[in-house]
């Protein structure tokens, strides 16, 4: 086959998305001639469309190096490849000298316009975008970067919108397709993605984006069956591309695979040793020790750890934190800690008077006696159960004892019941529950009974092959906001409130970097007053609403497994199973930080271990102090005897 043939299919093969192919193509074009810039630079260009940038730097400046100059084609390309290592004033150097070449190029202007929106110049980039599409009304560069623009002053909105015109149509634009994902997430429109996503697969079966997209949202979902096929889908696509590496390795563990989990991670590390989520992620199920390998590649790909993007900083902290735990060094330990919760913090802003303040509106608006006023009446489906509580108090374990019953499907963290409450008429107040997608329309004012049976419809869409369970549990810790409501919309419901020591849940939480919300746990004097406002919200329920909850005590839990299991099915109207005491063995998605830990039997040092960590702990214990001798005086008669 002669070069100009495989080199013909290879562009073909490009222009269709079949990467590896193209690569393949391009590689066996060189291996009959010599290196040649009709074959070099489309394989840097496919590398970058891989997103392997340092692979594409390295190819153009190879072709510098051979030809004694920079073409404006290796030019534009070089700087592409240094923008997608954020190497922004190498970058714009290249891009400066190709300026005053080509003052009209759409492509300098784009790049140009991506250099200005990094130093926060945003109204030098807005002119070089409105310059570059008064040239090229339908360029896709300069729209995604527009929307970058839009990201960067805040109007989101109005980036979804401009991402769409990239993104829905014939000849979608790959990197819009990502940004477009992670925005939509960001505004929390998980339904509307999930729509959007499946249509466009269909439409564009070919196109990586959207099949890793819409992997990755049946996995945050826990929807392994489903995540697995997409992502494995797309690893053929894209074989050894370490976003998907990592998000098969995170689906692993999430169906509680931790062993094939943990090499998914190695491999990962292999392809890119400085990957900090995979490097973070790794240690949450390893026991550090001094001079083993994995402890010394945390602390070199750490040593430069200020140079790092700010989110990779987050992560290398909290898995500094856990390393230092391990191995005993305390106060090194929860210095990465607050460094990481700083930082974190910086990332997703919190503002604690409004989080006050919806306690505060929970409290005063629902009571019995407001809710018997309403003279509505909910769902009468005794399907869900609710398990709610602090994060981090048991939630999980409790969730896989009830799951190993043959009768119930455990559904994991639901995001339903905040859609299913938003906007809920309560004698003529409508709340606002925060930045969610409702499940209703304003204008349609929803009535409990509305509202109850599309969450029961919703919990019941869940079980795989349409599979009918008599009970089907929703764990979503942060249900505890809305007890009060979630009894007004589907009164035959059961809830049962997780509890554990109050510290043990605190520091637990603390020392977890969440995947998306809880703002309030990473500081230590925050996280105590949340938990204060917690505690009272719950008094609130139980005064207003009593018997409508079970209390389940994480330590009762533990003293007595069988005892307290026994005790939540009877609740829950079912026949006792003996499954329910191999629940460690029961195979089902768990998608929280409790992954590995619910795969072993209960074990008592579980209990009681924030004692070693008490001197750090100072502006935690000043807030919630009462609440611990209170909560250890419930469970004095589990104390050792003398």
């Amino acid at each position: 086959m002669t070069q100009n043939t495989l080199l013909d299919q290879a562009l073909e093969a490009e222009k269709q998305n079949r990467f590896p192919e193209a690569l393949h193509l391009l590689r066996k074009s060189l291996r009959q001639t010599p290196a040649t810039p009709e074959v070099l630079l489309p394989m840097a260009r496919v590398h970058e469309r891989m997103k392997k940038y340092a692979e594409a730097q390295a190819i153009y400046s190879k072709m510098v190096e051979a030809g004694g100059k920079m073409s404006t084609p290796v030019a534009l390309g070089l700087s592409g490849a240094l923008l997608g290592q954020s190497k922004f004033e190498q970058a714009r150097k290249i891009l400066a000298a190709l300026y005053k070449q080509m003052p009209n190029s759409v492509p300098v202007l784009v790049g140009l316009a991506q250099c200005a929106r990094h130093r926060e110049d945003y109204t030098d980039a807005g002119k070089l975008l409105d310059k570059a599409q008064s040239l090229e009304a339908d360029s896709k560069p300069a729209r995604h970067e527009r929307a970058q623009l839009q990201i960067a002053t805040k109007a989101e909105m109005e980036a979804v919108k401009t991402l769409e015109a990239n993104v829905d149509r014939k000849d979608p634009h790959p990197d819009s397709i990502d940004l477009w994902i992670d925005t939509v997430k960001k505004q929390k429109r998980d339904l509307y993605l999930r729509e959007k996503l499946r249509e466009f697969t269909k439409r564009h079966p070919q196109r990586p984006e959207f099949v890793f997209g819409l992997g990755l949202t049946y996995s945050r979902a826990g929807e392994v069956d489903n995540a697995r096929v997409e992502l494995e889908k797309v690893s053929k696509m894209l074989p050894n591309n370490f976003r998907i590496v990592y998000e098969l390795g995170v689906l692993e563990r999430l169906a509680g695979n931790i062993e094939k989990s943990q090499g998914m991670f190695e491999k990962v590390l292999e392809l890119k040793p400085d990957h900090a989520a995979a490097i973070r992620t790794y240690g949450v199920d390893y026991k550090y020790a001094y001079g083993d390998p994995v402890f010394a590649r945390l602390n070199t790909e750490s040593a430069n750890l200020s140079a790092l993007q700010p989110m990779d900083q987050v992560q290398m902290h909290f898995a500094l934190g856990k390393a230092f735990d391990d191995v005993g060094e305390l106060p090194t330990s929860f210095r990465h800690y607050a460094i990481g919760g700083q930082k974190k913090r910086k990332q997703e802003t919190y503002n604690e008077q409004n989080s006050a303040r919806m306690f505060q509106v929970m409290k005063a608006l629902i009571t019995k006696e407001t809710m018997d006023k309403t003279g509505q009446k909910g769902y009468e489906d005794d399907t869900p159960v609710f398990i709610l509580g602090m994060p981090r108090s048991g939630t999980s374990l409790m969730e896989q004892i009830l799951s190993s019953h043959p009768q119930i499907y455990g559904a994991g963290e639901l995001k339903y019941m905040t859609s299913a409450l938003e906007n809920v008429d309560i004698l003529g107040r409508r709340l606002k529950l925060g930045d969610v997608e409702a499940a209703f329309p304003y204008d349609e004012n929803a009535t409990f009974e509305q509202r109850g049976k599309w969450f029961a419809d919703m919990l019941k869409s869940l079980p795989p092959s349409g599979k009918k369970y008599p009970r089907i549990v929703d764990k979503m810790p942060g249900n505890f906001n809305f007890v009060g409501l979630v009894h007004a919309i589907l009164p035959n419901a059961r809830i049962i409130h997780s509890r554990r020591h109050p510290v043990e849940t605190c520091l637990s939480c603390y020392r977890i970097l969440f995947a998306e919300g809880h703002q309030w746990t990473y500081d230590l004097g925050q996280l105590g007053r949340y938990y204060k406002r917690y505690w009272d919200m719950m008094k609130h329920w139980e005064t207003q609403f009593p018997g409508v909850m079970h209390q389940a005590r994480y330590e009762d839990n533990v003293a007595d497994v069988e005892g307290q299991a026994k005790k939540l099915i009877a609740y829950l109207g079912l026949e006792w199973d003996e499954k329910c005491l191999s629940f460690y063995n029961t195979d089902r998605p768990v998608k929280t930080a409790s992954a590995s830990q619910v795969r072993k039997p209960i074990y008592t040092t579980s209990t009681n271990r924030w004692r070693r960590y008490e001197k750090y702990l100072g502006p935690l214990l000043e807030e919630i102090g009462e609440i611990v001798e209170e909560y250890e005086a419930e469970i004095a008669h589990l104390a050792p005897k003398a």
